[in-house]
């Protein structure tokens, strides 16, 4: 059930037909389970920097929306907006690597969700990212049950 909701709601920032649309068309949603979602996506020539190499914005792009669908995973439609977010570069992807994203929500509170995404080529770590989100109050999907008091 996961993969089906994350899935939809990616389609949804697709067919928006901005950004998210213009640069992330060919990545693929592998898994996902509640609070954790991996995805695919190859290095393209539009993808890359004048080095031949995965641009840096484009690896921010993916920790941004690879967190969200994190989020999403929860069965929430909405994934909140951005707060804070890094992204650490460890090493180089060439064109035509494909890169495995493996993005995590380590918290998901009433009002803000912490990410944690990881990108891969192979065992190669080529970066990692942090991305914290408000959620706008938004009562947790019942997925993630609130605390007992």
């Amino acid at each position: 059930m996961p993969l089906h909701h994350v899935r939809t709601v990616f389609r949804r920032f697709i067919r928006h037909n901005g950004f998210d649309a213009a640069i992330l068309a060919q990545l693929a949603i592998i898994e996902a389970t509640p609070g954790r979602v991996v995805c695919q996506v190859p290095v393209q020539q539009e993808n890359t920097n004048r080095l031949g190499t995965a641009h840096g914005g484009w690896l921010a792009t993916i920790v941004d929306v690879a967190g969200s669908l994190s989020i999403a995973s929860y069965g929430r439609d909405k994934t909140g907006v951005s707060v804070d977010i890094n992204t650490s570069y460890l090493s180089a992807a060439k064109l035509g690597d494909m890169l495995t994203v493996d993005a995590v929500c380590l918290k998901l509170g009433r009002n803000l969700a912490f990410t944690q995404v990881d990108l891969k080529v192979g065992e190669k770590q080529v970066a990692t990212g942090r991305h914290t989100k408000h959620l706008g109050g938004q009562p947790p999907h019942p997925a993630k049950p609130e605390p007992s008091s």
